[in-house]
């Protein structure tokens, strides 16, 4: 087996992992990423954005920041990370403009900077084709080496060449997206149907540190195109109606900011006007002026340029008809809610040497590009004041396959999930009754070995890894403390109690933690 020597192994090759590679090379140590598909195009960035948020204003404290995303964590957010990481963006936005980023230094939302950003996933490939020539794209990492708690590298396949590697290296970042295709989705999926939750997967079989996996990310939505309504009702002042054409967030949300509410509750207004029939839900956009419709129209074709083909096609003028609202099927995402593997302020996992950045990491809601960013560049300067001998000897590996077929796995695990683990049908609510009937049932899908498309193969796996950890922690929080993001039908009185799960995997068995924040 191929063993290639380096300095920072990054798994991942997105807005993090892009990054970490420019500030590994200007802190003088070598990197390599390793990407499971291509650099120029994956991810969730591949579309396109149109603003970097998190970002520091001038005139702003970094404090303001952590009162911002703790309000949008309804109380739950790390402020050691929240801090650190709101004042690395203005020097990331910095690296993107010099390499082309059209930066219109404009306020978008409340820690937002407008961007034309279209382009901006192939200018992040680009940055790190000049940071370093260890670039491999189409190979899968699928099992980290530890050993006596430090991380000496990663088994890697190259499904271009069936054939396993192995990366040693000083350090190990996992820089990867988050976990989308858990549950059935009922459009287009808001979140790219590739990002299996490879990293939490590899983080959880290493043993290392998972915080915060109760809280599923269910982002209010577009119908039918799930397209994002954030900037349309925060942005531009639109309210959410029902049926019977109550604003209901102003009424029934106001203690929690109404229309500014924090995101999850966005999502469950929405929710429990469907639950008590009171639906369709639309986003009221009739009262906005000429100029701020063409604006508005910008800013999805710079994010979402299959909305501007949806109303386009269905000949829809956003000031004569109402766009209807519902939230989509649930994600575990880092960079919006709090799930994620923990890490401490220099973004080291609680495995010594393995790194965690972007959608990959806990801690901090609604962190987006600019935390990304700004994590890679963090852990980048950690890896560089690593120093260490690494003389790891990797043993023969190669990723087991069988002849069950990874789709009806799949499948099996979407079904179970929507219907006893809080999906859409069920109005995202569970109990820990149906929340172990689904685990009985991702345990079982877990001892099977799948066939058919390698690739598929693998993320099946990691998706139900990560799955299984989900349902844990969902079990383990015996409360309803956010909205639809976690909300137990045996435990629903609403808590705000401030503390984060953690957990962790040993000998098969899981053990828990509390952080308060």
């Amino acid at each position: 087996m191929e063993i290639i020597n380096t300095e920072l192994a990054i798994i991942g090759g997105g807005t993090a992992g892009c990054m970490a590679s420019y500030e590994a090379k200007k802190n003088g140590i070598e990197s390599l990423i390793i990407e499971k598909a291509s650099t120029r195009r994956s991810g969730c960035l591949a579309p396109g954005v149109n603003a970097i948020y998190s970002y520091l204003h001038e005139g702003e404290r970094p404090e303001d920041y952590y009162e911002f995303v703790k309000h949008q964590g309804m109380g739950l957010a790390r402020r050691d990370l929240a801090l650190s990481l709101i004042k690395e963006t203005p020097y990331a936005v910095e690296i993107l403009e010099k390499y082309g980023l059209p930066v219109l230094h404009e306020r978008q939302g409340r820690f937002g900077m407008r961007i034309y950003g279209e382009h901006i996933k192939p200018i992040l490939a680009d940055i790190a084709r000049d940071s370093t020539e260890n670039i491999i794209e189409r190979a899968y990492p699928f099992e980290l080496a530890v050993e006596n708690g430090e991380v000496a590298g990663v088994y890697v396949y190259d499904f271009k060449n069936d054939e396993t590697f192995f990366v040693r290296a000083k350090s190990v970042l996992i820089a990867t997206g988050g976990a989308s295709g858990l549950y059935m989705n009922y459009t287009v999926p808001w979140y790219p149907p590739s990002n299996a939750g490879t990293g939490y997967s590899l983080a959880i079989r290493a043993g290392a540190e998972i915080e915060g996996f109760e809280f599923r990310f269910i982002p209010p939505r577009i119908k039918d195109v799930n397209s994002p309504i954030g900037v349309t009702a925060v942005g531009f002042r639109a309210s959410l109606k029902n049926s019977e054409g109550q604003e209901f967030m102003k009424e029934k949300f106001a203690e929690y900011g109404g229309e500014g509410s924090p995101i999850a509750l966005r999502a469950f207004g929405p929710v429990r006007e469907y639950a008590e029939g009171r639906f369709p839900v639309y986003i009221d956009t009739s009262e906005i002026t000429d100029e701020q419709k063409e604006k508005l129209l910008k800013l999805y074709l710079n994010a979402w340029p299959l909305f501007y083909l949806f109303i386009n096609a269905r000949g829809i003028d956003l000031k004569e008809r109402l766009l209807e609202v519902m939230p989509c099927e649930p994600y575990i995402s880092g960079s919006h809610s709090v799930a994620g593997i923990w890490i401490n302020q220099d973004r080291m996992t609680s495995i010594k040497y393995l790194l965690a950045a972007g959608d990959a990491a806990g801690g901090v809601p609604l962190k987006h590009v600019g935390g990304a960013l700004a994590e890679g560049i963090i852990a980048a300067r950690t890896a560089s004041r690593i120093k260490r001998a690494n003389d790891f000897k990797p043993e023969e590996k190669i990723p087991e396959f069988g002849d069950y077929s990874w789709k009806d796995a799949e499948e099996r695990m979407k079904f179970v999930l929507e219907h006893y683990a809080g999906g859409l049908s069920r109005y995202y609510m569970y109990n820990e009754q149906s929340a172990r009937i689904a685990l009985a049932e991702v345990n079982r899908l877990l001892t099977l070995k799948f066939g058919g498309d390698v690739v598929r193969c693998l993320e099946t796996f990691d998706r139900l890894v990560t799955a299984k950890t989900m349902l844990h922690h969902m079990i383990e929080r015996r409360e309803t403390r956010m909205p639809p993001f976690q909300m137990r039908s045996d435990f629903p009185e609403w808590s705000d109690s401030n503390y984060l799960l953690v957990s962790r995997f040993e000998n098969g068995e899981i053990a828990f933690r509390r952080d308060y924040t």
